[in-house]
């Protein structure tokens, strides 16, 4: 499982953000909210893939398919892309928008938004932007 190897990654890179380690069918990872308005981070194993659910707007899915890569290695890869993803959002790198009942998304800090966005009340890390 994706989690056995993500589960270290993640205690050493992010201590003292709260993280909750579980195991499937429950979130494998749990980051609490920093912003009630924004929610937590659950992190899911869904065996060939990660699912991270970004707070109360979205979520996305962490795979890799090259077939080149045993699958040690593309657990691996997996989970530094989780890492990645999750340094940029506690750093306030990532804009979030929407919500789970009408759809939303979320996209890099300085990046043009798109039309999906526009009109859409937008949130970061720490809490929602004005």
């Amino acid at each position: 499982m994706i989690a056995s190897v993500l589960t270290p990654k993640l205690q050493s890179r992010f201590p003292g953000r709260g993280l909750r380690v579980g195991s499937p069918p429950a979130p494998c990872a749990v980051f609490p909210a920093m912003h009630p308005e924004v929610g937590g981070v659950e992190i899911y194993d869904d065996g060939s893939e990660l699912t991270v659910v970004a707070g109360k707007f979205t979520h996305g899915h962490f795979s890799n398919y090259d077939d080149s890569l045993s699958d040690n290695q593309k657990d691996e890869e997996i989970a530094e892309a989780v890492v990645a993803f999750l340094d940029k959002l506690f750093a306030d790198q990532i804009i979030l928008w929407g919500s789970h009942q009408g759809g939303g998304g979320w996209y890099n800090a300085g990046n043009e938004e798109s039309d999906f966005s526009r009109n859409k009340k937008k949130y970061l890390w720490s809490g929602p932007l004005s």
